[in-house]
């Protein structure tokens, strides 16, 4: 990070990051502040009677003349109060917080999960993004609780010093004047070391970033395979040790720096102030006898106990300068203003599909990366089948992103019925499309969860899962479950649950497709894990679904040509372009680059079958 960046978060940055933090907890539950605050002060508040007013009646030389009930009585109401406080203590802390934290444990991630289920596609695939929800979401609950504790500690001990410094200062102006220079020091230097704690933070996060990408991958179910029949543990291995390293140079370029303040303190300003307190005191007391033996008593004790509350303001400073590092991630993910809301308003889509026409549809990644689709113009119809057809990188999944807007076009519109998608409901919007990708996802729930998603559908939920599955060709195989469409997927968190194959699980997403009540059936590589046979039935039962009932809008990519010969038209993508439209037997007379593909892979095929 740059120095004039850093500069800029310093002190004033660390209180709003932290001010925002409590914010949070109090929007989630007022009473967690109210009590953290009230507890700490108690806290501090009988730290301070023991200091002053206990110390100050029993040996204060004015009040040597007590009777034994007096004092009686006074440590008896000392013991009562004592008592109540920590019953007050116990009940926050096993009865109140543990409470308090599920409620905020609940309402604060629901608000990072409706977050994150709002903000637009692009951002997971952002590593910034991605690296601050995740540091967002693993510790909202700690850290803003955090906040909450460490800003009532801090003021609760620059109330509690101040009424010590005063205590002092009544007993005798020069020592009290003397206690307020190490008060002085201490603000000071845990102010300068907590910018330098935080520096330090910030400077940790990029090797921190690596660490945790390794940590991540290294327990993930999908990278198990690759990492035990490849040396990838290896490189990883080294990742991990090169940002481990850094972390450590990190660490040796600040530890001077962060040491120093604490010799500074610990080993300077307390004893030689503190010291010099006592000894002041004891001079006053013995030699000069401005001061009693009584109040030497209790000046001795007010700088010992002002010690422990400074060295507790130091560590809060401390504290709340770190805090403010993981601050920055969670306003940056909470207050991200979303280009394409999942809860965006708009026009009600409508009931029947028409058209859905693309102009100009140009689109990249990010403004300095390469144009993934230049200038699509095309046109889709209700009641037709479409396939998209190219190379991997081609464009053909962009486009249909674009199409679910998923994403919106850099250049270019897309209309639905003549009308800008951008400007329906986009729930609404996406209702109208059933879909299913090539890197679909099986969840750990119900096989019949499973292809309903939770969308409404027509009918008996159930059945319209068993007809989807059965219009998938996986019905015979759920059916032999143990529970049947009950059973669950994946051993996640059952371990009775089913583990599907890689073609029986496409099917299963494939059925996610048949069972929604859509207007526009989009899927992105249906078959790539299934065999020919399967295949066949698939795209059979696919056009079959595709042409009863409701015109829809039908749209289907693959690598696979083969299928592409049961589309009403066709569409070639090339580098981002549309190269060739057609019906298949059109685009095979051409004997243009859709013709040449067509051949090459059914050449491939005819060497599989004759085992050259």
């Amino acid at each position: 990070m740059k120095e004039k960046e850093k500069q800029h978060r310093g002190p004033a940055h660390a209180v709003k990051s932290n001010v925002y933090m409590m914010r949070l907890v109090w929007e989630a539950d007022h009473g967690r502040v109210i009590i953290s605050f009230l507890s700490t002060f108690i806290g501090y508040g009988f730290w301070v009677f023991d200091t002053v007013v206990f110390m100050r009646y029993l040996f204060g030389a004015e009040d040597l003349n007590r009777s034994f009930a007096e004092v009686a009585v006074f440590l008896a109401l000392t013991v009562v109060a004592w008592m109540l406080s920590q019953f007050f203590s116990s009940w926050m802390m096993e009865w109140y917080h543990p409470l308090s934290d599920q409620k905020l444990i609940e309402k604060m991630n629901l608000r990072l999960f409706r977050k994150a289920a709002n903000v637009e596609l692009q951002c997971y695939e952002d590593e910034e993004y991605y690296s601050q929800y995740t540091k967002a979401a693993s510790e909202a609950v700690k850290r803003c609780t955090g906040a909450v504790d460490e800003s009532a500690r801090f003021c609760a001990s620059v109330l509690a010093s101040t009424a010590v410094a005063v205590n002092l200062f009544t007993i005798q102006p020069l020592i009290g004047l003397a206690a307020l220079v190490p008060m002085a020091v201490n603000v000071i230097t845990g102010l300068v070391q907590g910018q330098a704690e935080y520096d330090r933070r910030m400077d940790y996060v990029p090797f921190e970033r690596r660490q945790d990408y390794v940590n991540r991958t290294v327990y993930l179910q999908k990278y198990a395979k690759d990492m035990r029949l490849t040396d990838i543990f290896g490189v990883m291995t080294r990742t991990y040790d090169q940002a481990m390293e850094g972390h450590i140079g990190v660490t040796k370029r600040y530890w001077k720096r962060l040491a120093g303040f604490t010799v500074l303190r610990d080993s300077f300003v307390y004893p030689i102030f503190f010291e010099g307190i006592w000894l002041l005191g004891a001079y006053m007391a013995m030699v000069s006898h401005t001061m009693t033996v009584s109040d030497f008593v209790v000046v001795a004790n007010s700088a010992v106990s002002s010690t422990g509350m400074l060295i507790n303001l130091t560590g809060s400073l401390v504290t709340i300068f770190s805090n403010a590092l993981y601050a920055d991630n969670l306003h940056a993910f909470l207050d991200y203003q979303e280009k394409i809301p999942e809860d965006q308003p708009g026009l009600p889509a409508p009931a029947e599909v028409e058209t859905l026409e693309l102009h100009g549809v140009s689109f990249r990644y990010r403004p300095d990366a390469k144009e993934v689709l230049h200038q699509i113009t095309l046109t889709l119809h209700a009641g037709e089948v479409v396939s998209l057809v190219g190379h991997n990188g081609s464009g053909k999944s962009t486009l249909v992103k674009l199409i679910m807007r998923l994403y919106d076009p850099t250049e270019g519109t897309i209309l639905l019925n003549g009308v800008d998608i951008r400007r329906y409901n986009l729930r609404e919007y996406r209702a109208l499309i059933g879909s299913t990708f090539q890197d679909f996802q099986i969840f750990s729930m119900s096989v019949a969860d499973n292809v309903l998603m939770g969308n409404e559908v027509e009918g008996d939920p159930q059945q319209a899962a068993r007809r989807a599955l059965e219009e998938s060709g996986v019905y015979p195989v759920i059916e032999a479950l143990p529970h049947g469409m009950d059973t669950t997927l994946t051993r996640e968190f059952d371990d009775q649950g089913a583990m599907l194959s890689g073609g029986e699980e496409q099917k299963v997403a494939i059925a996610r497709a048949f069972a929604k009540k859509s207007r526009i059936l989009i899927l992105d590589e249906p078959s790539s894990a299934l065999d020919p046979v399967a295949e066949y039935h698939m795209y059979r039962n696919f056009l079959h679904l595709c042409r009863k009932g409701e015109k829809k809008i039908s749209v289907f990519i693959s690598h696979r040509l083969s299928s592409a010969a049961v589309a009403d038209r066709v569409f070639l993508l090339q580098e981002g372009r549309v190269a060739e439209e057609g019906t298949h037997t059109e685009l095979m007379k051409r004997k243009g680059a859709y013709a040449d593909l067509f051949r090459k892979q059914a050449e491939n095929y005819l060497v599989e079958v004759r085992g050259e």
